[in-house]
C-alpha cells in the first residue's frame, strides 16, 4: 500500500471488510468489496453505499459569490432556489469541459460545490484565476468532512431507519440536518441512475453512520461498482466522455448550458461553437456476444474507415449485455447503424442503440 495515498476517515472500514483498495485520483480507494456483480445488483434491486469522499468539497460565500459562481459556471446560480442543487460544467476558454459539478445554493451568499476529485486543483485554480477582484471566499472542507452516496431503490427506507422522522427530499433538493449533535447536509442526488442520497457529514460520526446503515441492510460498494452503474445509466465520466478536448454540446449536455449571460466567460465562445454545429456526437452501442469494448477502442464503418472511438465499455450486470458508450462522426450516429469495433486485434459488430442503456422504473 503507497503510505503517500490520501485516505478517507473510513479507510480502515474499508480494509476491516477485506475490500481491494486502489490509487484513485491520488486516494487509496475501494474499488470492491465481495463482487462488481453482487454490489451492482444490490443497488439496483437493494442499497449499495460508497465511499465518495475523495470528491471535492467547496464552500463558496460572500457578497460577490453568486457573481463569482455566475462567470464559472455553466449554469445560472441566482435561479437556484435555496436548498436545491443543480449538475453544471466549468468549461475552458476554448469551451472544453475542465469538470463537472453539482452546485448546491444553501444561502442567498453560500453555496457548495461538488468537484471530482482528480480535478479538485485545477477547478479551485481555475475560480481563483478568474474572480480574482470578487469578494468572495472559497473554504475547501474535503479534510475535515466525509461523504456517503446510499443508493437504490430502499436507500430512503434505510436512511429513515438511521434517522428516524426524515422529511422528504425531493430530487436535487437536499436539506440541513442535524443527527447526533452534528451538522449534516443530505441531497437526494446520485451517480448511480438509482434512486438515493449523497451525504456530507462530520469525520467524528463518520465511521458509525456507515456502520448504522450497513446494519440496515446497504451492501458496501466499491467504485468499480460505481463504474459500471454510472455507464448503464449512460451517465458521463471526466476522463472519458468528457475532457478538456470536448464540448458540452457533442458530449449531449447542452441542457445544462444557460447562454445569453453576461457574466458568463465562456459565453461567447460556446455560442459559436453551438453555432457552428457538430462533427462528433456521443452515443451509446451495444457489442454482439460478450466483448467487452474498452475507452480508445476504434470504431468503423462498413467500408473499414475509422469514425470514432469507445470512451466506456463494460459488461452490464443489469441488461446482461454488452455495453458502452463512444464518439462517433455526426453521419453515423443514427439508432440501429451497425458499425465495428477493433476489440483486442478482432473486428466485432456492434450497434448504435438508445441511451440511458437503463432507466429505472
Amino acid at each position: 500500500m503507497n503510505d503517500e495515498l490520501l485516505k478517507t476517515t473510513l479507510h480502515q472500514v474499508h480494509i476491516n471488510a477485506n475490500a481491494k483498495l486502489v490509487p484513485f485520483a491520488g486516494w487509496d480507494m475501494p474499488i470492491q468489496y465481495s463482487s462488481i456483480l453482487k454490489e451492482c445488483n444490490a443497488v439496483r434491486n437493494k442499497s449499495g453505499i460508497f465511499d465518495v469522499s475523495h470528491m471535492g468539497r467547496f464552500m463558496i460565500s460572500g457578497p460577490k459569490s453568486a457573481l463569482a459562481l455566475d462567470k464559472i459556471l455553466s449554469i445560472d446560480p441566482n435561479l437556484l432556489k435555496e436548498g436545491q442543487g443543480k449538475y453544471n460544467l466549468i468549461c475552458n476558454s476554448d469551451g472544453g469541459i475542465i469538470d463537472d459539478c453539482i452546485v448546491y445554493k444553501i444561502a442567498k451568499e453560500e453555496f457548495l460545490l461538488i468537484p471530482n476529485a482528480s480535478n479538485s486543483d485545477k477547478v479551485y485554480k481555475w475560480i481563483k484565476q478568474n474572480t480574482k477582484d470578487l469578494d468572495f471566499n472559497i473554504d475547501i472542507i474535503t479534510s475535515n468532512t466525509s461523504m456517503i452516496a446510499l443508493q437504490g431503490p430502499e436507500s430512503l427506507r434505510i436512511l429513515n431507519d438511521v434517522i428516524p422522522n426524515m422529511p422528504e427530499i425531493k430530487r436535487f433538493r437536499f436539506i440541513e440536518h442535524q443527527f447526533q449533535s452534528t451538522k449534516m447536509i443530505i441531497a437526494r442526488t446520485g451517480y448511480t441512475g438509482e434512486d438515493g442520497v449523497e451525504i456530507i457529514l462530520e469525520n467524528s460520526i463518520a465511521i458509525n453512520f456507515w456502520q448504522s446503515l450497513k446494519n440496515k441492510g446497504a451492501t458496501e460498494c466499491g467504485l468499480g461498482a460505481r463504474d459500471v452503474l454510472r455507464l448503464e445509466a449512460a451517465l458521463p465520466l471526466h476522463g472519458n466522455e468528457i475532457t478538456e478536448q470536448t464540448n458540452p454540446f457533442e458530449a449531449k449536455l447542452k441542457m445544462f448550458v444557460q447562454l445569453d449571460r453576461s457574466n458568463y466567460l465562456i459565453n461567447d465562445t460556446l455560442t459559436k461553437i453551438k453555432s457552428e454545429g457538430l462533427t462528433k456526437k456521443i452515443v451509446g452501442f451495444e457489442v454482439q456476444g460478450r466483448n467487452i469494448a474498452r475507452s480508445h477502442n476504434q470504431i468503423l464503418d462498413q467500408n473499414n474507415n475509422v469514425i470514432g472511438e469507445v470512451t466506456s465499455g463494460s459488461f452490464s450486470p443489469t441488461l446482461q449485455k454488452s455495453i458502452g458508450l463512444a464518439y462517433i462522426k455526426k453521419e453515423f450516429t443514427e439508432i440501429d447503424s451497425e458499425v465495428t469495433i477493433n476489440i483486442r486485434t478482432k473486428s466485432i459488430p456492434a450497434k448504435i442503440i438508445k441511451t440511458p442503456f437503463y432507466k429505472r422504473s
